[in-house]
This record gives structure tokens, sequence and C-alpha cells, in this order.
């Protein structure tokens, strides 16, 4: 019997519920990222350092207006 780990993504923004995931098998988040970036998801950097922040296309287009 095998076991495969689930990966999904959350928006990073405060209040914010959105989360994605894939039906194809990943091993990584970053090969999860890279898919999800044709739905308009985007990762950053978060401006004081730290870890990614995943922003879902709805807060990824505000991020881009603000720019």
């Amino acid at each position: 019997m095998s076991t495969y780990a689930y990966l999904a993504i959350r928006c990073d923004v405060a209040g914010c519920y959105a989360e994605t995931h894939t039906s194809h098998h990943v091993d990584t988040y970053t090969e999860l990222r890279r898919l999800r970036s044709a739905d308009g998801w985007r990762t950053r950097r978060h401006p004081r350092g730290g870890p990614l922040l995943d922003l879902c296309p709805d807060h990824a287009r505000e991020e881009t207006r603000r720019a």
C-alpha cells in the first residue's frame, strides 16, 4: 500500500479562504505552484523576508494594480 500527500495551497491574505490543489500527482509545492500559476495563482517574496506568500487570482490582480 502506498500513501501520497495531498498538497494544497491557501491564499496568504488575511481573511481570504481561497485554496487550490491539483488532481495530478505532484511531489513538491514548487510543482504545484507551477501548475496553478496558469490559473492566476502567484507566489511572491515577503517584503521583509521570510516565507513565500501565495496569492489567489483575486489578490494577485490587486497586487499587480498596486505595483
